[in-house]
């Protein structure tokens, strides 16, 4: 459903540290910077993209909150993601991605597969969902 790894440290000293990822995909990539408080998301993804199934996003710096639940359940789950971290996201999965501080993040997919295979749902318009 929905998983976050963090990297594997391979290295560190005075200059910082090094992480190790791994990654099939290629091609042209999103990178966002979000400010705190901001909202990214309140979508899920059918399926249509091979690159939104799964979703995949690298967390590069700061903390966030992935707020998240599957279509036919009613109870809104939170992850909190910290830096460095992959996170995925099966098909099918409503989610939200709120920045605790402010971050930056890849995601393994561009600006097509986003908009073929998005289904926008405003989180106050999901949330009606749960009282049917």
């Amino acid at each position: 459903m929905v998983s976050v790894t963090p990297l594997e440290l391979i290295g560190q000293d005075e200059r910082g540290a090094n992480y190790i990822w791994e990654s099939q995909r290629t091609g042209r990539f999103i990178m966002c910077f979000r400010k705190a408080g901001s909202s990214s998301g309140q979508h899920y993804h059918e399926g249509k993209s091979d690159y939104k199934n799964p979703e995949i996003l690298f967390v590069l710096s700061g903390k966030a909150a992935l707020h998240w639940c599957p279509l036919d359940e009613k109870e809104i789950r939170v992850i909190t993601i910290e830096a460095p971290a992959r996170v995925e996201v099966a098909i099918n999965i409503w989610h939200q991605l709120i920045a605790v501080t402010d971050c930056t993040f890849i995601e393994l997919n561009s600006l097509e597969d986003v908009q073929r295979d998005s289904v926008r749902i405003w989180r106050e318009d999901f949330e009606k969902n749960f009282s049917l």
